[in-house]
């Protein structure tokens, strides 16, 4: 229903207005040029009796207001209904976009709005305002999972800390080094899990502070297979670089690509049995056919490969969200980690304009992970 003051009514108002200054102007002008024409035409009919010309006029002038009344009446009837119908045509999706803002002013993001058929650019707009709609939502979603996700994280070394605590105030727990060495790395991964908050976020809000400059593969690959090459031996698990200066250049922040290189290979790490394999390469391209770094000479390629866990299939895109978790694969954190390593990774690597993505034949079969990297000619 139009509500009076809003915009059916304003727009069938103005449309009254348009319709009484065509009447008016209709009216007027009838009534100074019609006699006139009248007059001359009857006078070139040889007819100059004053008497019959009034006469003459006088029907005339009835006949023509008659005329104008009926036909006036008929035309102001079907111009308000016709008036009201557009009105009401017009202000109806636009009251319905005005009650989906308050619904969304109201946190609720559930709303479907249909194409009212009244031209491209209000279609454009109830489609815009749908998808931002469902951003909301889905960041809404992604804000709950969040909380959740981080409260659960917390609450391991929180516990942790509270019964170590507990337990020297009762003299269950000695007080000893052990016991504060269990309690300080419960701190550190505290200290760790808020830093990669930190991270991640800024990572994903595109704020991280990016110095790139032109570096060869080769040596991004032999200073990350160096710097982990302790953990691996500590834990029996080879670490294999296989990489040539035919690898060339990339432009790139050195410093951030081995900050993606470390997240990875521990990664790979947590999840390769003793007497496993991780290989690190590179390739020209990513082999990616139909996509932009399938192109050689614009993208290179680092791939890192194990023999461990595997992924499901389903859930290959999955271990880049935050803190995702599936029993009995890959994807738990597990001593050191805490979940957000993957997800830091590839929003570094967007902001280089590459991608990182992750491949495996299933579980058991081990996972490939690739990164993309422009080349220098390739400057985002």
């Amino acid at each position: 229903m139009t509500h009076w003051g809003g915009l059916g009514s304003r727009l069938f108002a103005a449309q009254l207005i348009v319709i009484a200054v065509a009447a008016g102007t209709l009216a007027v002008t009838v009534s100074l040029v019609a006699p006139g024409l009248f007059l001359h035409h009857l006078t070139m009919t040889g007819e100059e009796s004053p008497v019959v010309q009034q006469h003459a006029m006088e029907a005339f002038e009835s006949s023509v207001r008659l005329a104008m009344l009926a036909a006036g009446a008929m035309a102001v009837i079907a111009a308000i209904a016709l008036s009201w119908f557009v009105a009401r045509r017009v202000s109806r999706p636009i009251e319905q976009l005005a009650a989906a803002a308050e619904s969304v002013a109201d946190a609720n993001y559930d709303i479907d709005l249909l194409d009212a058929g009244l031209g491209p650019e209000l279609r454009s707009l109830s489609d815009s305002f749908q998808r931002m709609a469902n951003q909301l939502a889905a960041t809404e979603q992604s804000r709950q999972q969040l909380l959740a996700d981080l409260a659960h994280e917390i609450r391991t070394p929180l516990a942790t800390l509270e019964v170590h605590i507990d337990g020297q105030e009762d003299g269950v727990v000695p007080t000893d080094a052990s016991s504060y060495e269990v309690m300080r790395e419960q701190v550190h991964r505290l200290h760790r899990l808020t830093n990669d908050l930190k991270e991640v976020s800024a990572a994903q809000e595109h704020a991280l502070e990016l110095r790139p400059r032109v570096i060869t593969v080769d040596q991004l690959i032999t200073e990350a297979v160096r710097a982990a090459g302790a953990r691996y031996q500590a834990k029996g698990v080879h670490l294999t670089a296989l990489s040539d200066a035919g690898c060339g250049e990339i432009y790139a922040d050195p410093d951030r690509i081995q900050q993606v290189l470390t997240n990875i290979l521990d990664n790979a790490l947590r999840h390769t049995p003793q007497a496993g394999a991780v290989t690190v390469s590179c390739q020209s391209g990513s082999g990616q056919s139909g996509s932009r770094q399938s192109d050689d000479e614009h993208f290179a390629a680092i791939t890192v490969t194990d023999d461990g866990e595997g992924i499901p299939t389903g859930h290959l895109e999955m271990v880049f969200d935050r803190f995702h978790r599936v029993d009995g694969s890959r994807h738990r954190a597990g001593p050191g980690g805490t979940g957000l390593g993957l997800t830091i990774a590839r929003a570094i690597v967007a902001d280089h304009g590459g991608t990182l993505t992750a491949a495996s034949p299933g579980v058991g079969h081990g996972t490939t992970v690739t990164i993309t990297l422009p080349r220098p000619t390739q400057r985002p």
